[in-house]
Formats: structure tokens, C-alpha cells, sequence
């Protein structure tokens, strides 16, 4: 989880990313059952005016964490790097609440 802190600090602290960066995590993570995960993403998408969390709502399981800025409005991407690359890049992100 320390690692996963460490990244959203970096993002936080960078004012703009025009291209699609992405931040390389040391293991797969999981969502299910996670709550301190789970509360990550729905505290990220409650003001979703100014930024928007997502995951694979498929697998719910995530080794990368992207971010983008488009519009004034931050996209977090939390991916699962091998289903995207196994489904050639369809598009299962969700910016849904957790429950």
C-alpha cells in the first residue's frame, strides 16, 4: 500500500500530464475485499469535476496506476496491464463506486 501512497503523492504534486503516464507497481493488487483500496478509489471520485478514478470493473485487479489530464479533469487509472494486453485494449475501465 505504501507504494500505491507514494504514486498518488507524485501525481498529486504534478500540476499537468498531457500524455497518458504510467506508474509501474511492484505487484498486482486486488480490490476485492480491500477496503483501504476500495476507499482510495471512492474518495478519488467523489469531486469527479475535477478528477476521475478508474479500474478494470472485470478483473478488479490492477498492476499499473496511469494518469492523464484532459479538459481540467485528471483521469487515475488504476489497470490490470495483463488483461489489456491479453483483449488488445478493450475498454472495461469504470469510474463506479465501490461497494
Amino acid at each position: 500500500m505504501e507504494e500505491i501512497h507514494e504514486i498518488l503523492n507524485k501525481i498529486k504534486q504534478t500540476t499537468n500530464f498531457p500524455e497518458y503516464t504510467e506508474f509501474f507497481l511492484n505487484k498486482v493488487y486486488n480490490l476485492n475485499g480491500n477496503k483501504k483500496l476500495k476507499n482510495i478509489i471512492n474518495e478519488g471520485n467523489r469531486d469527479i469535476n475535477s478528477r476521475v478514478y478508474l479500474y478494470n470493473k472485470k478483473t478488479r485487479l490492477f498492476n499499473i496506476i496511469g494518469v492523464v489530464d484532459i479538459n481540467d479533469i485528471r483521469y487515475i487509472d488504476f489497470d490490470d496491464d495483463w488483461y489489456t494486453m491479453t483483449n488488445k485494449g478493450i475498454d472495461n475501465q469504470t469510474a463506479e463506486f465501490l461497494i
